[in-house]
């Protein structure tokens, strides 16, 4: 007997991820679970766990796994199962003017402060915060590991997983993704697109060039995760980059740490 699919979708901010889960949630029903946050105020510094029975009886049913706070132990919970993992990526660049954009559309609803100007708030955004979030959250690897792996390692530690993915793409490429597994599934393939940050403040027209190549600069990991996985696809498509990555820094470790005490402090100041 075949063992049954469970499909991982990972959840990185601004990468589609709404979309995929609104998409799942409405034709699945009981086989679709939004991952439970874990309420640890260490979470961040210990990295994620999750925080699912083993014997919770949603577990018998699921297709589709996807959220912010999805982590990979809870393969643990679901050994009788074939686990396919998928993950939608962003450039840097388009990242950090969508994720400011939103902060600024949240405000508007009254939600939350008004944030500063765009370059003031760069400043207090953590470097690499895509391969930083899969580290953090989904691989649940806490600062001690984080600070231990260079851009370099951060880079191949990465694409080594990237490589047995069932999808990984641009997130431009979501609508193939939710197609190709709904077909699998056989649901309806059809999503309706939840823009959660429709405020555009600021845009890549009116981004100043040097800013721009400063967030490449300083993102350099998620740049190349960007560069040789957008266009991947499928993992049937045997499309796994094969020229050598970048030659990015092997003894950066200790600027992570300054660089993140330097956004903290960022952070308070512009509070």
């Amino acid at each position: 007997m075949p063992r049954r699919v469970v499909h991982f979708l990972l959840h990185v901010p601004k990468c589609a991820g709404t979309t995929v889960e609104q998409h799942f949630r409405e034709t699945l029903g009981l086989g679709f679970l939004l991952a439970p946050r874990w309420h640890n105020p260490l979470r961040s510094i210990i990295g994620n766990r999750y925080s699912m029975a083993p014997g919770d009886p949603r577990l018998a049913h699921l297709k589709v796994i996807t959220g912010h706070s999805m982590g990979v132990s809870l393969k643990r919970h679901l050994e009788d199962a074939e686990i396919r993992e998928s993950v939608l990526l962003r450039d840097p660049v388009g990242y950090h003017l969508s994720l400011y954009n939103f902060r600024v559309a949240r405000h508007r609803e009254g939600a939350a402060p008004k944030p500063p100007g765009f370059a003031s708030w760069y400043l207090a955004q953590r470097r690499n915060p895509i391969s930083r979030f899969i580290l953090n959250h989904y691989y649940e690897q806490g600062i001690p590991v984080l600070y231990r792996l260079s851009s370099r390692d951060r880079l191949a530690w990465l694409e080594e997983r990237f490589r047995e993915f069932w999808f990984v793409g641009s997130y431009r490429r979501a609508d193939e993704m939710i197609a190709g597994i709904s077909r699998e599934l056989g649901v309806g393939g059809e999503a309706e697109h939840r823009n959660v940050g429709p405020v555009d403040e600021v845009t890549e027209a009116v981004l100043d060039a040097r800013m721009r190549e400063r967030i490449v600069t300083e993102n350099a990991v998620d740049q190349a995760l960007w560069e040789r996985w957008a266009e991947r696809g499928w993992k049937a498509d045997g499309r796994n980059p094969v020229e050598p990555p970048p030659a990015l820094p092997g003894n950066d470790r200790l600027r992570y740490l300054g660089s993140d005490i330097a956004t903290l402090f960022w952070r308070m100041a512009t509070r």
